[in-house]
């Protein structure tokens, strides 16, 4: 009971901001450059638990050049100077493993700014932005977790991946992708733009995708020894902890949007 009373005041917050957030690109331009931020000092704690070195800087700056620059595709420049300028560097420094060093930090770009980046390409998908649509993702990604924890609460027999997650069902999984199917439905006849079949079809993948990206920070939580990747968030762990589906979902919607919808149609 402890436990619910911090979660929910934190749950209902979160879900407040994210919303309102997408009402303007600016305002979830900003939200989501801040996460990346925070994320990657949840990710240096992480890998550096694991006994691997982690340039936060050179992280930081390469992640914010890559997350403008895909916003604003005339300043790639800048990352490709960045990156350049980045292994120049290494020539100076006097790293045992300068191929650790490298990796680690370009898998906070890759890992978070590069996939937080889309949000805004998946809500202009159509030249204007669409907030209503980005906001209907984000409501599939809270109704994908959620379905999956009642289902699997109700139904969960069979582990689904207990290596890296002893409480998600192969029953949780399935019902969740009932019920985002049908949460799909719903934002296409309450005014949320795409068809019916496309809220359908985003809701199942969704669960897949969702579902692959909290395995994954399961997995580095694992390989650090952590529980949470962090305790910013009372209740519910760390940024990590509640964008790992998103950190997946966004550029899936965006290879969606921009590559396979076009074949559709």
């Amino acid at each position: 009971m402890k436990d619910l009373t911090r979660r929910l005041p934190t749950g209902f917050a979160y879900v407040v901001l994210m919303l309102s957030a997408t009402l303007h690109p600016l305002s979830i331009g900003l939200l989501f450059a801040l996460v990346g931020i925070l994320g990657t000092f949840e990710l240096k704690k992480m890998i550096e638990k694991q006994g691997l070195d982690f340039d936060l800087c050179p992280a930081l700056i390469l992640g914010l050049l890559a997350y403008t620059s895909i916003i604003y595709p005339v300043l790639q420049f800048l990352l490709y100077t960045g990156v350049f300028a980045y292994f120049i560097v290494q020539l100076y420094q006097k790293s045992k493993n300068p191929l650790q060093q490298l990796g680690t930090s370009l898998f906070a770009v890759v890992y978070l700014f590069i996939p937080l980046a889309l949000a805004i390409s998946v809500a202009t998908e159509s030249s204007n932005y669409q907030s209503n649509t980005l906001m209907g993702l984000f409501i599939l990604i809270w109704s994908s977790d959620s379905w999956a924890f009642v289902s699997g609460s109700l139904f969960g027999k069979h582990k689904l991946f207990e290596r890296l997650s002893p409480k998600k069902t192969w029953e949780g999984f399935w019902g969740s992708v009932v019920l985002t199917a049908a949460t799909g439905y719903l934002l296409s006849i309450t005014g949320f733009g795409l068809s019916s079949l496309e809220w359908i079809g985003l809701g199942i993948l969704t669960v897949f995708v969702g579902t692959a990206g909290d395995l994954f920070q399961s997995m580095l939580k694992r390989a650090s020894g952590l529980k949470d990747s962090g305790a910013l968030l009372p209740g519910h762990g760390g940024i990590l902890d509640r964008f790992d589906s998103i950190l997946f979902c966004l550029p899936a919607y965006y290879i969606y949007f921009y590559r396979l919808s076009p074949l559709f149609n």
